[in-house]
């Protein structure tokens, strides 16, 4: 079982959760009736993060920066949050809630004043996340928002994670967003047929870096790993769903829910003009969870 004494945690008799302070995001989710962690846990030759709260925008700006009000900014790949740390501001058995708050160094970065609380919450042997966002500012604040938990999943001898697969609630047809050569910005949308699972193999990341689809039956999906293993997971109103990992190392698949894009390739760098960005007037609070259960 991971555990850091300096990580918050809560648990109940099916899980045990830990948060990882810088970011706010997870860092452990261990089962405890299995004796076995479900979240991936950075292996050496692979990808070392494990989740990423992703705010105030997804991935990355083309050219690196946006204009908002005639004044040029920078944000770092995937926003703010996972490069600050959290708050606690309250851990009891079965939740925690931490915060973050804009500050002079985020304003230098994006210039809205905004609060934003994650929720962790064990109920039985679901855990429940939730993002709050408050808008401290005095104006309408376009933001970008998504989850990017990765979990174990198995694999061959050769290191390949085929038979891991991810199943949608039922047959669906979908609309794949298709990213540039290098899979940082958009170009576009193009359909993706009909599909009931996509199988987490290192071909389909060879193929897509980021496979990012939307349509009907991704309110709900199921990782189903290759020795019969299964990780249920329901969403609150997403737009897109993206499946990555590294394309040739790591026994994880993210799956990851989102409300927006990175920036498209023909994009304006005014940031209230981006496309797929929520706008949240001032003093409003917009609220998105998605839940796991086993």
């Amino acid at each position: 079982m991971y555990n850091n004494p300096m990580n918050p945690f809560i648990e109940n008799e099916y899980l045990r959760v830990e948060a990882n302070l810088l970011g706010g995001c997870l860092a452990s989710v261990y089962d405890k009736k299995a004796g076995e962690e479900l979240l991936y846990q950075p292996e050496s030759d692979s990808w070392q993060g494990q989740d990423i709260a992703i705010f105030p925008f997804i991935a990355r700006l083309k050219n690196k920066t946006y204009t908002h009000k005639g004044q040029t900014y920078s944000l770092r790949n995937h926003g703010l949050c996972r490069y600050y740390p959290f708050e606690v501001i309250e851990v009891l058995p079965t939740s925690m809630r931490l915060k973050f708050e804009s500050n002079e160094e985020t304003l230098k970065e994006y210039p809205f004043a905004f609060e934003f609380t994650i929720t962790y919450r064990l109920e039985g042997n679901r855990l429940t996340v939730a993002y709050d966002i408050l808008n401290k500012s005095l104006e309408t604040m376009p933001f970008g928002l998504g989850a990017h938990p990765a979990f174990k999943i198995d694999s061959s001898e050769d290191g390949d994670t085929k038979g891991n697969y991810v199943e949608l609630s039922k047959p669906s047809h979908l609309t794949r967003i298709v990213f540039d050569e290098k899979g940082e910005f958009i170009r576009g949308e193009e359909d993706y047929g009909t599909h009931l699972r996509i199988e987490a193999k290192k071909d389909l990341f060879r193929k897509y870096q980021t496979l990012a689809v939307k349509g009907e039956g991704i309110e709900s999906v199921t990782l189903i790993r290759r020795n019969g293993k299964k990780l249920y997971f329901h969403f609150d109103n997403i737009r897109y769903l993206i499946l990555w990992s590294f394309l040739e190392t790591g026994h994880y698949v993210a799956v990851e829910p989102w409300l927006s894009l990175p920036d498209y390739e023909d994009c304006p760098t005014e940031i209230m003009e981006k496309k797929t960005l929520i706008h949240l007037v001032p003093g409003d609070k917009f609220h998105f969870s998605y839940s796991i259960h086993s």
